[in-house]
């Protein structure tokens, strides 16, 4: 009876969806996905639609998958109304309804991103400058989390493809994996935008700030770390982006494809020992290192 009233909930949450207006946002046309914004921040929408864009039809080229998907760039009034109850604002996201969400203002999730200036070495902070400070010459981290909106893309083509999902740690990894191949053939500039802040968070976080650190945990209690530790979801995010960096630098776009057709081949949720058989016979080796010394972190911390 419990699963019967779960499945109607859920469907009735779709159908609210699908009769989403949005209204108080402004839809860009002629893109061929639905995209709309909050008033007063066209620009930036624009240029993130446009990225997305392109990245969709990237995807798409390679995985022969079209997903369907609305854009959503949103102030923080309008995060309250369109985003997910329970995501901070600032934190990209995805919805099983196709909503992509990101924000369209600088805001504190951002900010404290960064490990305050005065705690890091003089090079690092002259890189942060160097790539991170904006048009009103200040620090801000928007030409980076701007371009996770191709990681939610990521979900989307998962979603589409009826990938099935074997972890949640996987199916964040695959989509940085997503990301990172995107941008390094595409758009290799932006590279030191979206890859310098991951570098600075894993090595320079305090470690008494995370409630959790081991790749079971990330499954175990993806929802608790998601919905109530942010800044921890947002440190294994940055490792699952410095490991799909790895990834691609040992195997390019081949590697993206070749873990693509492997989770994309299961149709039934693997077992651990499964799995790591799986992956060990078919998945790019920098896949295995990353299982391997992650283990190996989490028992030299205990």
């Amino acid at each position: 009876m419990k699963k019967i009233i779960l499945f109607l909930i859920l469907q009735l949450a779709i159908i609210k969806t699908v009769g989403q207006t949005y209204e108080g946002l402004v839809k860009i046309d002629g893109i061929s996905q639905n995209v709309y914004f909050s008033d007063g921040s066209k620009n930036r929408a624009t240029q993130i639609a446009e990225e997305v864009a392109k990245a969709e039809v990237y995807f798409t080229k390679n995985f022969t998958v079209q997903p369907q998907y609305t854009l959503l760039i949103l102030s923080k009034t309008d995060w309250q109304k369109f985003a997910h109850p329970n995501a901070i604002y600032g934190i990209p996201h995805y919805l099983p309804d196709g909503r992509l969400v990101v924000a369209s203002e600088n805001n504190e999730f951002w900010k404290r991103s960064l490990p305050p200036l005065e705690t890091l070495p003089k090079d690092i902070v002259e890189k942060i400058r160097n790539v991170y400070t904006d048009e009103k010459g200040e620090i801000s981290l928007k030409e980076c989390f701007d371009l996770l909106a191709i990681h939610e893309l990521g979900h989307a083509f998962q979603n589409a493809a009826k990938m099935n999902s074997q972890r949640n740690w996987m199916n964040e990894l695959l989509c940085n994996i997503l990301l990172h191949t995107y941008v390094a053939e595409n758009n290799p500039k932006l590279l030191p935008a979206l890859t310098l802040l991951p570098e600075i968070m894993e090595k320079n976080v305090n470690p008494s700030n995370l409630k959790y650190t081991k790749l079971e945990d990330f499954e175990t209690y993806y929802n608790e770390i998601a919905q109530k530790h942010p800044d921890n979801y947002g440190w294994y995010q940055c490792k699952f982006h410095n490991a799909a960096a790895q990834i691609y630098n040992s195997g390019g776009a081949d590697a993206m494809k070749q873990l693509w057709t492997l989770l994309l081949d299961e149709k039934t949720k693997l077992s651990e020992e499964q799995l790591n058989q799986r992956l060990s016979r078919k998945a790019p080796k920098a896949v295995n290192d990353l299982i391997t010394n992650w283990n190996k972190e989490s028992s030299n911390n205990k």
